[in-house]
């Protein structure tokens, strides 16, 4: 097993932090597993004691149940469970990270103690649907639209390739309240809560990987919401969206790297057990060369993961940075878990090992939260800025 990644940059206490979630992780997640797997569901005790041990609300405050650490430990926590179960590592994110992070930087209390609390203590779980059946990059044109009736507002809408989706208690919801396509005034965040007149979820995707993971549509006809359910300023929605992409981007860093470390953790245990033409694959330079590349990728995307946690912390924008680490450590878990289930050879391609998981899940990070090409216009875009526009 390999050593605990990341010492240097974390304090004490989030190394006691990272020990606790790796135990964890290791522990129960894993076992947990292979039903996930195969059914596609979030077993809600596993995630009730996620949320006792304090492995969901980290970085919240502690008077909704959080553990009072910097948003740092997310990348702690999110890396340990990638490492064993990425699936549902993606389900934590849009829970924690999408849902209840916008309530607790925009909510009111009400809507902290109605909707932060209990999802910080695993009881019930979030969602947040953006991308439409049009296209999730561009989301300025979302077509779902609210309406304002007395106290209520009248919204209208279809979302697709939700996570959470099909079980969410509570789904955050974009629709324009006023302007038009394309402006970022005029976009509302609305709390949908489960059971409500009018809103309905798709089944489960089938899906190639993220396969714990539930993922579907939403279906929102004439739901009525009342105006207490509004998250946040109305009109400002985009606003809002467009302030927290940035630490969702580098947050995603975090993912790929527990996906790499667990394909190179399981494929330099498997070369140095495989025999053929009397020697252990190790010791041939061309699997050597791919060990090391996995090896150099992990390192610099920590490297980076780490130094853009603290900058978020400090408030600053890292918008082209978060876009770099986003684009460099999806192509590093994808190309490590090809090379890992090249490593593993006939037996890569076989479902009883856990290359075969690590390959489909991968992929998932070069589309989600901003395609790999979204990432190349963001990263051009902002250096040219360095340089002048003419």
């Amino acid at each position: 097993m390999h050593s605990l990644g990341a010492t240097s940059f974390l304090t004490d206490d989030e190394i006691v932090l990272q020990r606790m979630a790796r135990r964890f992780m290791e522990n129960e997640v894993a076992a947990a597993t292979p039903e996930m797997e195969a059914t596609g569901t979030l077993p809600m005790d596993l995630l009730r004691e996620m949320g006792q041990l304090g492995l969901l609300g980290t970085f919240f405050p502690e008077e909704y149940g959080g553990g009072g650490f910097t948003i740092t430990s997310r990348a702690i926590v999110s890396e340990e469970m990638a490492r064993i179960n990425a699936g549902l590592d993606i389900s934590i994110f849009a829970d924690i990270v999408l849902f209840a992070r916008a309530v607790a930087r925009h909510g009111t209390e009400e809507q902290k103690q109605k909707f932060l609390v209990p999802v910080l203590r695993g009881e019930k779980i979030g969602s947040m649907a953006i991308t439409e059946p049009k296209g999730g990059s561009d989301a300025l044109s979302a077509r779902s639209q609210a309406r304002r009736d007395g106290d209520d507002y009248i919204v209208n809408g279809h979302k697709t390739f939700i996570t959470n989706a099909p079980v969410a208690d509570f789904i955050l919801v974009i629709a324009r309240t006023e302007g038009n396509d394309r402006e970022i005034n005029g976009g509302t965040w609305f709390i949908l809560e489960r059971g409500v007149a009018g809103l309905t979820t798709s089944k489960p995707f089938d899906k190639l990987g993220m396969k714990s993971s539930p993922t579907g549509e939403v279906f929102i006809d004439n739901v009525r919401v009342p105006a207490e359910n509004v998250l946040g300023e109305v009109n400002r929605g985009f606003y809002h969206l467009m302030e927290s992409l940035d630490v969702e981007r580098v947050l995603e860093g975090a993912s790929n790297i527990g996906i790499a470390q667990a394909c190179l953790d399981a494929a330099a245990k498997y070369a140095q057990e495989r025999v053929v033409f009397g020697k252990r694959i190790a010791q041939y330079q061309l699997i050597q060369e791919k060990i090391a590349e996995m090896a150099v990728g992990i390192e610099l995307s920590r490297t980076m993961l780490y130094r853009l946690m603290r900058a978020v912390e400090r408030d600053e924008v890292v918008t082209r940075e978060a876009a770099i680490l986003k684009l460099y450590s999806s192509k590093i878990g994808v190309q490590a878990s090809s090379d890992a289930l090249q490593i593993y050879g006939g037996n890569g391609y076989m479902e009883e090992y856990p290359v075969a998981r690590y390959y489909r899940d991968a992929k998932h990070h070069e589309i989600g939260a901003g395609t790999t090409e979204i990432q190349k216009i963001i990263i051009a875009r902002e250096t040219l800025k360095q340089y002048g526009r003419t």
